[in-house]
């Protein structure tokens, strides 16, 4: 699988979190806790300088730990 394309926003706000394995598992589930079952957004779950990482979908957001980024060319 190939690392997943976000924007620069979304980049940086991504090379601000943590990188470890217990941070990475801790963001994850606090990630997922803001949306419903659907996939829809239900409460804010990040603090200002993060909150651009709300437009990630629970899985995309995953991928992005798992598999890595890159900013995607506009």
């Amino acid at each position: 699988m190939e690392k997943v394309k976000v924007s620069r926003e979304v980049a940086e706000a991504l090379d601000k979190q943590n990188n470890n394995d217990w941070t990475k598992e801790f963001n994850l589930i606090s990630h997922c806790k803001g949306f419903s079952g659907n996939g829809i957004l239900c409460k804010n779950i990040y603090a200002e300088k993060f909150n651009v990482l709300e437009n990630l979908q629970p899985l995309e957001y995953a991928r992005c730990l798992i598999l890595g980024y890159e900013i995607k060319e506009d």
